[in-house]
């Protein structure tokens, strides 16, 4: 069977099938028993890749992903709540680290915030 990917021209927000793998087995999906199919998890990503990264609603996405805009969202929102998201960006940083693409001197462990004063001075 042919995924949905395949029939449709890659967006720029689009992650490769290899750079999936990576991420497939720190995505929590538990498939149930009866009801619907699981959505293509792959597609799911990437749609809410397009979202992110183009800053449209998510009413917005592209009908050309084979998932919904709802689907895509719910995952989202699970995957926030129940820390995926999270986990997903510690692995990549564990990675990355190791491959030494991280620059720790160009990172900052805490920021200060200092108030703007409002209204121009006179002279």
């Amino acid at each position: 069977m042919q995924s949905q990917k395949q029939k449709r021209k890659a967006y720029p927000s689009d992650l490769t099938h290899k750079q999936f793998q990576l991420l497939e087995p720190l995505l929590k999906v538990k498939p149930k028993k009866t009801g619907r199919p699981l959505s293509d998890l792959e597609e799911v990503v990437n749609g809410m890749l397009y979202v992110l990264s183009t800053g449209c609603r998510w009413r917005d996405l592209p009908h050309d992903y084979g998932v919904s805009y709802v689907t895509c969202y719910r995952y989202f929102i699970n995957w926030a709540d129940n820390g995926t998201l999270r986990r997903i960006f510690e692995e990549l940083k564990q990675k990355a680290d190791k491959k030494n693409l991280l620059h720790w001197r160009n990172a900052y462990l805490d920021a200060s915030v200092v108030k703007s004063k409002k209204g121009v001075k006179n002279r």
